[in-house]
């Protein structure tokens, strides 16, 4: 069975930078609600788009019944879909009413998602600043308590460790429950006079201590290569300095 596009193709893209997509075709448009349900808002009913279903696209009467069904994000959504019976009738409606349920869900949990999709695209300055702005939102609500909250905390760790922020990384795993990455980056964040009392003052486990030490020491390949620089500098050492601790910064990131 050969499938006719609805619609024009058009050469022209049209840009939706709050998904960080653009789209070609009314299928293109399609795809990304169905992929994206969870991130979309009132950004997808801008004049603008529509104008391009209209212009671009050469869907006239689409553009009409999308402007008949703003200002409701459900039902504008379900014109897209239903359009020309592009999916059937009942994985629309199924579509619609997840679509539904987010958007009767507490803000926090729509912010989250967004946050989540720049976390994961490696919008990573953004996704603080969206974490940062739930958490607000969830203290307020006083669920610092919930797993949704722990779980958060977990994900602003990871980002402020991919800054080296780690003071701010080591409360938020603290607040996570991971200890451990919690110690990890206090210690990073310390000088070793301050990180020598801490151990003593909050963790007198000597076994702990050493676990801490073998993971944050001074890996023997940059302390060799330190000993190296010491006799003679070249600017091929410099550069294997440079690569090496780039692969280490790399390393680090992957175990945060």
């Amino acid at each position: 069975m050969i499938y006719e596009p609805i619609g024009l193709f058009s050469k022209i893209a049209y840009n939706i930078p709050e998904l960080s997509v653009t789209i070609h075709s009314f299928e293109e448009i399609c795809y990304v609600i169905c992929e994206k349900l969870y991130d979309i808002d009132e950004f997808l009913m801008k004049d603008e788009l529509i104008f391009y279903v209209r212009d671009y696209l050469a869907l006239v009467e689409l553009s009409e019944r999308l402007t008949d069904a703003k200002p409701d994000l459900v039902k504008y959504v379900k014109t897209l879909l239903s359009y020309r019976n592009y999916l059937p009738e009942e994985e629309c409606e199924a579509i619609c009413q997840r679509l539904k349920d987010g958007s009767d869900a507490k803000e926090y949990v729509r912010l989250m998602a967004r946050a989540d999709f720049l976390f994961e695209n490696g919008k990573y300055r953004n996704a603080i600043l969206m974490y940062e702005h739930v958490r607000e939102l969830m203290d307020e609500d006083s669920e610092k308590e919930s797993l949704t909250y722990r779980e958060l905390m977990g994900k602003l760790g990871k980002l402020y460790s991919l800054y080296y922020m780690f003071e701010e990384a080591a409360e938020c795993f603290d607040i996570s429950g991971d200890q451990k990455k919690a110690f990890f980056c206090r210690k990073l964040s310390m000088s070793r006079v301050e990180y020598v009392d801490m151990l003593l003052k909050e963790h007198p486990d000597e076994s702990l201590a050493k676990q801490i030490d073998e993971m944050t020491k001074e890996p023997a390949e940059i302390a060799a290569l330190k000993i190296s620089l010491k006799e003679t500098r070249s600017y091929g050492r410099d550069l294997a300095v440079e690569r090496l601790s780039s692969r280490l910064k790399a390393e680090y990131r992957r175990m945060s």
